[in-house]
């Protein structure tokens, strides 16, 4: 009877050493698609793929992360678009359509001594808004802006041409003469747009942008005990993404999972191009 309850008394020692140590961060989720929140805004042109991203609070994602390993364009527009021309509503020219497509209107602080002045080109800052209004369109980024009447500098885009949207779940076919659109919506995204990557290579949407987790410090890097790191899942290696060079939240530096064999050599592995392609935007060759 003794050595029964001391057996019990053991086996709950155990059970509750066990659920006091650490666990590895959930890897549920890894390799879900993901949108970056980046290509909601309509001015956003598209990532380079020399470059990374890691969005540390996305909620499309169990894992809280959205990666984007070195990928160029924009998700949502495969094949990428030129510009669309721009319009002012006051004088639409030939322009039939002309639609606000973005607005430009700086963070500015009120309650500083010059009212927040100093941080505007028109050196007016809105007391109630807290950001900078435009008085003409001198304030505005360039000449195809135009200041409102409510003081915000606003992108107006001609929608004569425009055809629809493209939707990255079609065919290049399907997608062909469509513009780039902010997601969820027909707005059409003001900037000129790279096409993405081979769909053969490693650097296209789908091998180079989905949910992950971090599962490791950067190289050269002491062990983090206190870091809840994940357990890449079966098909996904832990490869470094993001030195950590001192700038930045350091938990957001070092290794990640990413799908086996893709890890970031140089923009040569971005390959043909789909869509539109500018030498002196877009890598990869036409």
């Amino acid at each position: 009877m003794t050595r029964s309850i001391l057996s019990g008394l053991l086996g709950l020692l155990s059970v509750v050493a066990m659920a006091s140590l650490p666990s590895a961060c959930e890897s549920g989720g890894v390799g879900d698609p993901c949108l970056p929140e980046d290509e909601y805004d309509p001015q956003f042109a598209g990532f380079k793929v020399t470059e990374e991203n890691i969005e540390s609070r996305s909620f499309q994602c169990q894992t809280r992360i959205c990666l984007v390993n070195h990928f160029q364009g924009r998700v949502s527009c495969p094949l990428g678009q030129e510009a669309p021309p721009t319009c002012n509503p006051a004088q639409p020219g030939t322009c039939t359509d002309c639609r606000p497509s973005g607005t430009y209107a700086p963070d500015c602080d009120p309650t500083r001594d010059d009212g927040g002045a100093g941080q505007c080109l028109s050196g007016m800052c809105d007391p109630g808004g807290a950001f900078c209004r435009c008085s003409s369109a001198q304030d505005c980024p360039s000449g195809d802006w135009t200041c409102g009447e409510n003081g915000v500098c606003t992108l107006h885009i001609c929608h004569d041409n425009i055809t629809g949207c493209q939707d990255p779940t079609k065919s290049a076919a399907e997608n062909q003469g469509k513009a780039c659109c902010v997601p969820g919506t027909t707005d059409p995204v003001a900037s000129p747009v790279c096409g993405q990557c081979a769909a053969d290579s490693d650097r296209n949407a789908e091998q180079a942008v989905y949910c992950s987790c971090r599962c490791g410090v950067a190289e050269g890097e002491p062990d983090d005990p206190n870091f809840n790191f994940c357990e890449c899942p079966q098909g996904f290696e832990c490869s470094e993404i993001r030195p950590n060079v001192g700038l930045g939240d350091p938990n957001i530096t070092g290794k990640y999972c990413i799908k086996q064999g893709s890890q970031f050599v140089n923009e040569q592995g971005c390959g043909q191009v789909q869509g539109r392609y500018n030498s002196e935007q877009c890598e990869g060759t036409p």
